[in-house]
C-alpha cells in the first residue's frame, strides 16, 4: 500500500516546471501517493477575471498523483489576522474534505507556504518547509513583519526546514531552526544533449527564458535590444506585465511558454542568455532555476547580480551600460570548449542529485 503525501504548494502544477513540480512528481515515484494542493486565488482575483475551476477540484493526473485545484479565498491574509484566520479555516475544509473523499492518511506535508501555520498545526504529519523564496518581498497586499512572524510560526511548526541558498538560510535560522541548504537543479541530460556530439551552428540572437513578472527589468531589454539591432531578442515564457513597449521593437520575439524539449536546441543555438532582474529584496535571495538551464545547454550567461549567480560561471552586469559591455564579452570570447566546460561544471547539479538528498531526509524524519 502506498504511503500518502500532502504536497503544499505556491506553484500551480500545470506551470513553468519548478523544483515543486519536480520533487512531487519524485515522491510519487519513490512510493508515495501524493496529493498536490494548488495555491488558492483571492475572490479579488475573480473580480479581475480570474476563472474559477468549478467542474474538477480533484484530478488523478496518474496513479497515485492527485491534483486540488485552485480555489477561491479572502485577500488580505498577508497583512491581517482576521483574513489570515479565515483562509487558514477554508484552506484547512478544502484539505480536510480532500482527505476524506480520497481516503488520504499523510505521514509526510512537504509544504512551500508560509501563510497557513493554524492549518499546518492541524494536520498530523510529519511537515518540512521548503522556502526557495523570501516570501515578504513580494509586492502585492502584504505587510512583511506580519508575513516574517506567519513563517516563524511555520518553522516552529516544521520538523526539517529546507532552503535553498545561503542567504535565505540566514533569515530562517534567525527563527530558531537550521535549515539544510539544497538549491535548485538541472535536467542536464537534456540541456546539455548534443553540446558534446557536434559543434552547435551559433545564430545572431540572445535568449530569455522565464516568466516576464514584476522582477523583469523591462528597461534594460530594452536596452539589449537597442544595443544589439542586428541580433534576435527571443523571449520565451508567460507574461504578466505590459510589455507592449518590446513587442513594438523590431527585434524582440515573444514566443509564449515552451516545452524544455524546445527550448534546449534553442539555447544550444543562441548566442547569449539573459537573467536580466531589477535588484531588490526578492531577487537578492532567488536562486533561478534557469542559470542551471542555461549552462548545461553552454551558452554564456550575463546576469545581474541576483541571488548566488556569481558563484556560476556567469557574467554579471550591475549597471545598465555593464550589462550591454558583458553581452559583448560573451559574444566575443565564447568558443565551443568554453561550453562544453560551462556545461560539466553544472552537471554536479543534477535533479537526480536532489532527490536523492530529500528521500534521505524523508528517510531520516520517519
Amino acid at each position: 500500500m502506498s504511503r500518502d503525501l500532502l504536497f503544499i504548494s505556491t506553484n500551480i502544477h500545470g506551470g513553468l516546471p519548478t523544483r515543486k513540480q519536480r520533487f512531487a512528481n519524485h515522491f510519487k515515484n519513490i512510493g508515495y501517493r501524493v496529493l498536490f494542493i494548488e495555491p488558492p486565488f483571492t475572490y479579488l482575483g475573480l473580480l479581475k477575471g480570474k476563472k474559477a475551476q468549478n467542474n474538477i477540484k480533484i484530478e488523478e493526473i496518474e496513479e497515485n498523483f492527485f491534483i486540488l485545484h485552485s480555489f477561491a479565498w479572502f485577500p488580505f491574509f498577508k497583512k491581517n489576522i482576521i483574513f489570515n484566520d479565515i483562509d487558514n479555516r477554508i484552506f484547512l475544509n478544502h484539505i480536510k474534505k480532500a482527505f476524506k473523499e480520497l481516503h488520504f492518511y499523510p505521514e509526510i506535508v512537504w509544504n512551500y507556504m508560509p501563510f497557513l501555520p493554524k492549518a499546518l498545526q492541524n494536520l498530523k504529519a510529519k511537515i518540512v518547509y521548503d522556502c526557495a523564496d523570501d516570501h515578504s518581498a513580494y509586492p502585492g497586499l502584504i505587510n512583511p513583519d506580519f508575513v516574517n512572524k506567519l513563517e516563524e510560526k511555520t518553522v516552529e511548526l516544521s520538523d526539517a526546514i529546507v532552503a535553498t541558498n545561503d542567504i535565505l538560510k540566514e533569515k530562517l535560522s534567525s527563527f530558531g531552526k537550521e535549515p539544510i541548504v539544497l538549491g535548485n537543479g538541472v535536467n542536464w541530460e537534456l540541456f546539455s544533449k548534443g553540446l558534446f556530439d557536434y559543434e552547435p551552428s551559433i545564430k545572431k540572437r540572445i535568449v530569455y527564458v522565464g516568466a516576464i513578472a514584476e522582477w523583469f527589468d523591462l528597461e534594460l531589454v530594452k536596452s539589449v535590444a537597442i544595443n544589439y539591432p542586428d541580433h534576435e531578442l527571443l523571449i520565451i515564457g508567460p507574461t504578466s506585465v505590459n510589455v507592449s513597449t518590446l513587442k513594438a521593437m523590431q527585434n524582440v520575439k515573444f514566443t509564449g511558454r515552451m516545452s524544455q524539449e524546445a527550448i534546449a536546441p534553442i539555447l544550444c543555438e543562441s548566442q547569449v542568455a539573459l537573467i536580466p532582474f531589477k535588484i531588490n529584496k526578492l531577487t537578492e535571495k532567488i536562486d533561478p532555476l534557469k542559470v542551471y538551464e542555461y549552462l548545461a545547454a553552454g551558452i554564456p550567461v550575463v546576469s545581474t547580480p541576483v541571488g548566488g549567480v556569481k558563484n556560476l560561471p556567469v557574467l554579471i552586469g550591475s549597471s545598465a551600460d555593464e550589462f550591454i559591455e558583458k553581452i559583448k564579452e560573451a559574444i566575443e570570447t565564447d568558443s565551443i570548449e568554453k561550453r562544453q566546460s560551462r556545461s560539466l561544471e553544472v552537471k554536479k547539479f543534477a535533479w537526480e542529485t536532489k532527490y536523492n538528498l530529500i528521500t534521505e531526509l524523508l528517510k531520516n524524519l520517519l
